[in-house]
């Protein structure tokens, strides 16, 4: 039987190094996710702080947060292609390169005085982040067995969850002792440490192809289309047609992107993990998980601050919400043996939809409305692994990270949507009454639930059985052939027994030695693998050739 290209890797040799290293791979993979979502967490707090204080400088909350936007562009637009070169050209690499320039970014972001530099610098912060996400799973899923690559998707997705729970729990003190630009010093000292670890990881560089040359030209192509679109979307209610002009030089410029793709040797986007079974589903899921769960994480520190509570109750009330987060992101490994990543995805969806409208009904903060955020937590938590497993699963081993940069990049790219589309409708609400920016904004949530539940119900009910266990389906279609392989050794072992003993009498042929009744008991094997030939249907009885051969026909 075929061994999984893991099971050759460096970091998955059986020996005494073997359980650190893999401690280790873990430890890296999870702090990158949980340094980039504290450092988005970050954000949404420093923008509802400058909103609700002087810092803002009376900024309207359309331009303050571009704090998050100017973030999220560059990782969006680099994503697909970063992952992309991480396969190619060893995720250490890239990984250790985009350290580098996340570190950078975020010293920028503490020390530069100007919006606009800060703004720069927030985006040298996403870049960084773009070649960090794919490249930290890549090297996690490459170097672990497949047998531990659920799990290890499920302690990614919930270290994401934990990042927000600490950026949570400690930005109350550092924001009134530094002000906001503090709230951002922690992800740069956990940086400098993943730094360091990456000295022990395993570089896992694809030797066949790490000589080829890249697609630049496609890669910038991508990277200008995804930021043309969300700058456009971004903008929209100030820019009027201009925003429209931009959202269609983004399109054409993806086509451009796309047919350079399929020009080059090695294109910066893998277009054939757009034909593995499952994965359009997978990303289109992402996207509506990614509007849904950074428009909610924008929304509730802006809803609390702008009722008058201090950032230390904020923190307080924010901090149920991630705890059940990273329970449920953790127990997803395990609930999606059952469920399936699509079941899991339906479960999310409708518990984050259900607590939505609980939050609704609410017109104070109160027990009810702290169950609903415990909801909306567990809904996240949830979403986060079935759409990370959706996607990336799918993939062969060696387009992990390809896979998990065009996912991450989806999932980005819904969420600059889902927070530009909550700063304009909190602003623009289209329900009346006190609240009706946030009342508006919870019932865009509440259909971005709705949709999202509504794809993981429908692929559920057209492929029943594909619930995204394509690890399941290759070694099964393994065991076929070898089943097959060993009933066809099995015939011949009884033919050539045969004729060992109709060589003693010379009246029987050794042709026609094999008994009757054997030869219509013998397997007649469904399926029969050749070397260099796909498997194909065969069907009837053992022929023996002159040469001796046996074959069925």
């Amino acid at each position: 039987m075929r061994s999984s290209p893991a099971a050759v890797q460096p970091g998955s040799v059986p020996g005494t190094d073997a359980p650190r290293r893999a401690t280790l791979l873990r430890l890296v993979g999870a702090g990158v996710m949980l340094t980039v979502m504290a450092d988005t967490t970050a954000t949404t707090l420093a923008v509802g702080l400058m909103r609700n204080s002087a810092a803002g400088n009376g900024m309207p909350l359309n331009d303050l947060v571009w704090l998050t936007s100017a973030a999220f562009v560059p990782i969006a637009a680099l994503l697909a292609s970063a992952g992309r070169w991480a396969d190619l050209f060893g995720r250490r690499r890239v990984l250790v390169i985009g350290l580098l320039v996340f570190v950078a970014g975020g010293i920028a972001t503490l020390t530069l005085p100007s919006w606009p530099a800060v703004l720069a610098a927030r985006a040298v912060q996403g870049a960084g982040a773009a070649a960090m996400i794919p490249a930290s799973l890549a090297v996690l899923l490459g170097e672990l067995p497949e047998q531990q690559r659920r799990g290890a998707i499920a302690l990614w997705s919930s270290a994401s969850g934990l990042g927000c729970l600490l950026m949570q729990a400690g930005s109350g003190w550092l924001a009134a002792g530094f002000g906001w630009r503090a709230l951002f010093a922690p992800v740069v000292v956990t940086g400098v440490l993943l730094l360091v670890a990456c000295a022990w990881l395993p570089p896992g560089t694809n030797r066949a192809t790490a000589r080829s040359r890249p697609d630049l030209l496609g890669g910038c192509l991508l990277a200008a289309s995804i930021a043309a679109l969300v700058l456009a979307i971004s903008k929209m209610t100030t820019w009027g047609m201009d925003s429209a002009w931009l959202a269609c030089a983004a399109l054409v410029l993806l086509v451009a992107a796309l047919a350079q793709a399929r020009r080059h040797r090695v294109p910066a986007i893998d277009l054939t993990l757009w034909r593995r079974p499952g994965f359009a589903w997978g990303w289109l899921a992402t996207w509506g998980f990614g509007m849904l769960s950074y428009g909610l994480l924008t929304l509730q520190p802006l809803y609390l601050l702008q009722l008058g509570f201090p950032m230390m109750e904020v923190a307080l009330w924010l901090t149920p919400t991630s705890v059940a987060m990273v329970i449920t992101a953790w127990l997803g490994g395990k609930i999606v043996r059952k469920l399936g990543p699509y079941g899991l995805i339906y479960l999310g969806a409708a518990v984050c939809g259900g607590s939505c409208v609980v939050a609704l009904a609410q017109t104070t903060p109160n027990l009810w409305g702290l169950a609903a955020s415990i909801g909306i937590g567990i809904g996240v938590g949830a979403l986060a692994p079935g759409t990370s497993m959706a996607t990336t699963l799918t993939a062969q081993p060696h387009q992990y990270a390809s896979a998990v940069g065009a996912a991450v990049m989806s999932r980005m790219v819904g969420g600059a949507v889902g927070v530009a589309t909550v700063s304009v409708i909190i602003d623009h609400p289209f329900m009346a009454g006190p609240l009706g920016g946030l009342a508006s904004a919870l019932a865009i949530c509440v259909a971005v639930s709705v949709l999202v539940g509504s794809l993981a119900l429908i692929k559920m009910l057209r492929m029943p059985h594909a619930t995204g266990e394509v690890m399941v389906l290759v070694p099964r279609r393994m065991l076929l052939e070898l089943r097959t392989t060993l009933a066809t050794v099995a015939a011949e072992a009884d033919a050539l027994q045969a004729a060992q003993l109709a060589g003693e009498s010379p009246a029987i042929s050794p042709t026609t030695a094999i008994p009757q009744q054997r030869r219509a008991t013998a397997p007649a094997p469904a399926m029969r693998a050749t070397a260099g030939s796909p498997t194909r249907p065969l069907g009837g009885t053992l022929v023996r050739s002159p040469e001796g051969l046996s074959s069925w026909q």
